[in-house]
């Protein structure tokens, strides 16, 4: 992970970086060649449950799309984002983040 952020720095300023969403395997291994960053945002609830809003997505959803989409990477960055109420202070956040990191 340490190599592709390095990459993703030096390009800073100098290149246009590319970032597209996947909520799958399948997708992000047709993305991952032409992207720097691939994303899996919390989008995935509108985007494929059909909820009204991002807000009834969970941090088990969004750990289970990230486990998918980041075992198929081998260029890309895969972000993450963090569900509604999963952040409401720095320590939530932590917690959470290491959960999906792991």
């Amino acid at each position: 992970m340490k190599k592709k952020f390095l990459h993703i720095l030096k390009k800073k300023g100098k290149k246009p970086l590319v970032c597209l969403t996947a909520y799958s395997k399948p997708i992000s291994k047709i993305i991952d060649k032409y992207c720097d960053i691939v994303l899996v945002g919390d989008s995935v609830g509108t985007a494929l449950y059909g909820f009204k809003n991002t807000h009834e997505v969970k941090l088990d959803t969004m750990i289970m799309h990230a486990k998918s989409v980041s075992s198929n990477l081998n260029n890309a960055l895969c972000v993450v984002d963090l569900p509604f109420n999963t952040y409401r202070n720095v320590n939530e956040a932590k917690r959470n983040s290491k959960l999906i990191i792991k």
